[in-house]
């Protein structure tokens, strides 16, 4: 029985990783092709999409009345980071680590990128709790949190998972979610995604590679 089960496992897994490799391989195809005579980035870690629609509207809350929408994109490179304050380890890492891909971009003279952490658990993260939390990893970081209906066209269209374990009236929930780190480019549009675990000085490397840095 045992081995019945390991094998339906390992078709199980033969399974995904083909489905993943078809869905890259037709993103690949159909992903808009730079003009001939200009050299493709050379990236360690991270997954080119060059996606050539702007990402959907959205519109997020932060402390103080201010929103975080699309037209925050325009002009800057972004990365996008989706979780929660309540995260016990996958959240603190992930920005303790974009604290160090933006130092370490900084110090190689690079495009400074704009570092977004958007929350799925707008029950217990108010923009002010954002305000808090996140400047402790870096002052410029941006937090930001919509409702289910204000994140469903975006995490859509990023691919993004999250579900709140919120239904037996415990205060202290969990939450799973999506641990990539997506990167957007001046003209909002998703340029690539970063899958974990990742590694900052990889990270660095691949940012100053597709931007041009």
């Amino acid at each position: 029985m045992e081995n019945k089960r390991w094998g339906r496992t390992l078709i199980l897994a033969g399974f995904a990783l083909a489905v993943a490799g078809t869905i890259l391989a037709w993103r690949a195809m159909v992903a808009p092709r730079p003009p001939a005579g200009i050299p493709q980035a050379q990236t360690r870690s991270a997954t080119v999409l060059k996606d050539d629609k702007p990402l959907p509207a959205f519109d997020f809350a932060r402390a103080g009345g201010l929103r975080f929408t699309n037209t925050d994109l325009d002009g800057r490179w972004t990365f996008l980071f989706f979780g929660y304050t309540h995260c016990p380890d996958i959240c603190p890492t992930a920005l303790a680590l974009m604290a160090r891909v933006k130092a370490g971009v900084v110090e190689r003279k690079g495009p400074v990128p704009q570092v977004a952490f958007v929350s799925v658990d707008a029950k217990r993260d108010t923009p002010e709790l954002l305000a808090q939390y996140v400047p402790h990893f870096d002052p410029s970081f941006v937090g930001a949190v919509g409702d289910d209906a204000a994140l469903a066209a975006l995490v859509k269209h990023l691919g993004v998972y999250y579900v709140r374990h919120d239904k037996g009236g415990d205060a202290h929930y969990p939450v799973d979610h999506t641990a990539a780190i997506y990167l957007i480019d001046t003209k909002g549009r998703l340029l690539a995604v970063f899958s974990a675990p990742q590694e900052a000085g990889r990270m660095v490397d691949d940012y100053l590679a597709l931007t041009g840095g």
